[in-house]
This record gives structure tokens, C-alpha cells and sequence, in this order.
């Protein structure tokens, strides 16, 4: 199996006091509170999702590839 990164756009599913963790300046707790709802399963992926072109120069670096290294986008 291969890892590719890639930009997913989702809504989520949340309560109002992971409403004010995430709005709140505190990153680490925002990004608990995320990987929790995605754990969860409390998302949908929906809207724009991308590879940047970064993640494409790693892959084929990776992986011995030769795609096109440009953005692919696509909306969910």
C-alpha cells in the first residue's frame, strides 16, 4: 500500500464544546478535538480536494513515478 497526501475537504459533525475548542487560539486542542471527530467518523468528506503538486514531487520521488507534478483537484 501506498500513502499519498492529500487536501480533503469534509464537514463535520460537532458539538458546541467542540465548537469553542476549535474556534479557540489553542491549536493543540484543536487538533485533538479534529483527530477525535475524524476517529469517530463524524465527517463527510464534501467539496474541493486536491493533491498540491508537492505531494506529487514526493510520491514520485517515493515511489519511482512519473506523474504530472500540478495540483489535481476535484470536488467531492
Amino acid at each position: 500500500m501506498k500513502e499519498l497526501w492529500i487536501r480533503l475537504g469534509a464537514v463535520i459533525q460537532i458539538t458546541a464544546a467542540e465548537e469553542q475548542t476549535i474556534f479557540s487560539d489553542d491549536e493543540e486542542k484543536m487538533r485533538v478535538t479534529l483527530r477525535t471527530i475524524v476517529a469517530e467518523g463524524r465527517f463527510c468528506p464534501d467539496r474541493e480536494t486536491y493533491i498540491p503538486s508537492e505531494a506529487i514531487q514526493e510520491f514520485n520521488h517515493t515511489y519511482g513515478t512519473a506523474y504530472e507534478e500540478e495540483n489535481w483537484c476535484c470536488d467531492l
